[in-house]
């Protein structure tokens, strides 16, 4: 008996090899390059364009271009996108909480991501601006906060991201900093405010 298991075992895995063979090379070095251990029955054409290689875990569909994407048919739903819900509190004071923020720090830049990683033009242009001055400045991601996203907008009546407070004012968004920083507006305001690191 083990003799013929080991015999089916080669025969399975020639015929498995033919058919890889058989495959558009881009295909093949696309599922090459994933690692994955395939079952020997479980390549399949799917069609004219796709080729569905079922491995051990996960899923992979695998274009004729070698473009995979998991979350295919059959595959686990761990793998597929998922919505971050908000956190949402309803006995929660945003706007004192803001009041706080900006009367704390000397400068604050309510922006779309981090200074390191800004999530959005006009929030990387008010950072770029404020790094040109070297300021010193707090930043805080209204993306990671929904409360705060939408009730800086009603603190400061002005309606989108970024916005700009210095010594507790607010001062305002990309446009205005842009300007105020060709004026030399901006960089006089940083100075007065101590805000200039040395």
């Amino acid at each position: 008996i083990e003799g013929n298991m080991q015999f089916a075992t080669r025969e399975a895995a020639g015929l498995f090899r033919r058919s890889l063979l058989s495959t558009p090379s881009v295909v093949r070095h696309s599922l090459r390059s994933h690692g994955a251990s395939f079952h020997t029955a479980a390549l399949s054409t799917a069609g004219p364009k796709f080729l569905s290689a079922k491995c051990v875990n996960p899923v992979f569909r695998v274009s004729a271009y070698g473009m995979a994407t998991v979350g295919s048919d059959g595959s686990d739903s761990d793998f597929a996108p998922k919505a971050k819900e908000p956190p949402t509190s309803t006995d929660r004071d945003v706007q004192s909480e803001i009041k706080e923020m900006v009367s704390n720090r000397k400068v604050v830049l309510f922006m779309k991501g981090t200074p390191d990683f800004p999530m959005c033009g006009f929030s990387n242009r008010a950072v770029q601006i404020l790094d040109h001055h070297s300021a010193a400045y707090g930043a805080f991601n209204v993306l990671e906060d929904m409360d705060v996203r939408e009730g800086i907008k009603k603190y400061s009546s002005w309606p989108t991201i970024p916005q700009l407070f210095v010594d507790g004012e607010f001062l305002g968004g990309c446009d205005i900093m842009m300007e105020m920083h060709e004026s030399g507006e901006l960089a006089k305001i940083l100075t007065d405010a101590g805000a200039v690191r040395k």
